[in-house]
């Protein structure tokens, strides 16, 4: 080999091993952790009937997971068919949101399987959390409404009536029609990017809640089931990603140029959806509907409502979270803008 060469390749060594900074690295390191870890977090939160677009505010990133999703547009993309993967990522915030999608995936794989327990050894209580979960929801999406004018209540009550008719009407089993889940993954995803709306809560409507929740993401833990939840998973999933790619922007406008409106009616779809997750129910004899009860004046009645209080406080915390991080954010914002 010549020696020219030799030199060369030594000198370009070292070079690289003067530039390289650990600490950099380490830094860079616990940045991609950080953003795995609130993905987690995100994706635990997204199992249960609370909003997961709530949590990512909490978690201050929001609105990077917003934006990064509509840098997916068809002028980026185009740098991906041509195999510019550099440039693409350059546009893009591409390893952000792949690190905290992982994330997700794996908090709802995590939670999933811890749920699937709880709801088979303590199902009353389970649900019951869920109700405390949902109302106090319903409550957060409420003061968010600024003004509640007689066509905000009109449109609550109508989306009130049309999902209480459907929650008491729900057939007792689940769908797994592949355009039925698909559907279902268009819905469920919604909560993702609209704060104070679940995408569980909303499976629990359309009564595919158990089956995705609690049979389909612990079966892909195992690899003797993992064909049957991949099945189900996979047609969910396509439909997530249209909905966060494609309803990103119309959800978006909604929520800018109908705020009002749009709240009202989901916080009466929220709140007329209770009869799904009320416990003490059974399926009526043709098994196309249910048969509610009245519960009993024991000790598991006094449980549940213990669980229904703790489902409310949990969402009154994070609520107050959140209230705390937008403080934080402001105040960030006109230290900066008086910095200039």
């Amino acid at each position: 080999m010549d020696r020219k060469v030799i030199i060369l390749a030594w000198e370009q060594f070292l070079w690289y091993l003067c530039a390289f900074k650990p600490k950099d690295m380490m830094l860079r390191l616990w940045l991609t952790i950080k953003v795995f870890l609130k993905g987690m977090i995100m994706g635990a939160v997204n199992v249960f009937p609370i909003s997961s677009g709530t949590i990512s505010l909490v978690l201050g990133v929001f609105e990077r997971f917003v934006d990064s999703i509509k840098s997916l547009n068809h002028k980026n993309l185009k740098y991906l068919r041509k195999g510019e993967f550099s440039e693409f990522a350059r546009r893009t915030d591409i390893k952000f949101l792949l690190t905290l999608l992982v994330g997700i995936l794996a908090g709802m794989l995590l939670t999933a399987i811890f749920l699937k327990q709880t709801l088979k050894s303590y199902e009353v209580y389970t649900w019951s959390f869920f109700i405390g979960l949902i109302l106090a929801s319903v409550t957060y999406v409420m003061k968010k409404i600024k003004k509640l004018s007689t066509k905000n209540i009109l449109l609550l009550l109508a989306g009130f009536a049309i999902s209480f008719l459907l929650s008491i009407k729900s057939n007792p089993y689940s769908n797994d029609n592949f355009f039925y889940l698909f559907l279902c993954g268009i819905v469920g995803a919604t909560g993702m990017v609209v704060p104070g709306i679940s995408g569980s809560h909303l499976m629990l409507l359309m009564g595919n809640y158990e089956l995705i929740v609690t049979e389909a993401i612990p079966a892909m833990a195992k690899a003797s089931t993992f064909m049957h939840g991949a099945r189900i998973l996979l047609p969910f999933v396509l439909g997530a990603i249209v909905s966060i790619v494609s309803f990103s922007y119309l959800l978006s406008w909604l929520m800018h140029a109908y705020r009002n409106e749009t709240l009202s009616a989901l916080a009466g779809f929220m709140l007329g959806s209770l009869p799904v997750v009320y416990p003490w129910k059974t399926p009526s004899a043709d098994m196309m509907d249910y048969v509610f009860h009245l519960p009993q004046w024991n000790t598991e009645l006094l449980m549940s409502v213990v669980m229904v209080a703790l489902g409310a406080l949990t969402v009154y915390l994070l609520e107050m979270m959140a209230k705390h991080t937008e403080k934080k954010q402001a105040e960030r914002l006109i230290s900066s803008s008086h910095s200039h």
